[in-house]
């Protein structure tokens, strides 16, 4: 089942297969929604994006923040959890970096919260890359979410 809405400048996506449930960002989950920011500075370029609260099913993010650098760099921070499970539950996460029209210039890989349990939350931090030559050309970023 494929849902798409258009709300300030965000595409959503709902794609359930069985258990497993994908979401492109609810619309507060935009990069547009809390502020997006670029800042220039003698030691590194970077650009952030925050999410508010994301959910797929029995689980939850919130406080996610997205720094890009210009060298290719990126570090993504979050806090998890799961309101129900029998086997641990992961949050999985990539991102789509998008120019001013909507288009993917890349796409990451995917990065995993640690296993969570019911009622314990999960604040952690992960790091990669992506190619630094589309970073100037970044104005969005979508994050896809899987639990």
């Amino acid at each position: 089942m494929n849902v798409l809405r258009r709300a300030s400048r965000v595409l959503v996506s709902a794609a359930a297969i069985g258990a497993t449930v994908l979401v492109l960002n609810p619309a507060t989950a935009s990069a547009d929604s809390r502020g997006s920011s670029v800042r220039s500075g003698v030691a590194a370029d970077y650009k952030w994006f925050t999410w508010d609260d994301l959910r797929v099913g029995d689980c939850h993010q919130t406080g996610g923040h997205l720094q890009l650098y210009s060298d290719g760099k990126l570090t993504f921070n979050a806090t998890t959890w799961t309101t129900r499970t029998l086997s641990g539950d992961i949050w999985h996460s990539r991102f789509k970096l998008n120019n001013g029209s909507g288009q993917t210039l890349y796409t990451t890989g995917t990065y995993d919260s640690p296993t969570m349990w019911p009622s314990k939350h999960h604040t952690y931090t992960v790091q990669g890359t992506f190619e630094p030559s589309v970073y100037h050309a970044i104005a969005r970023v979508v994050q896809h979410s899987e639990c």
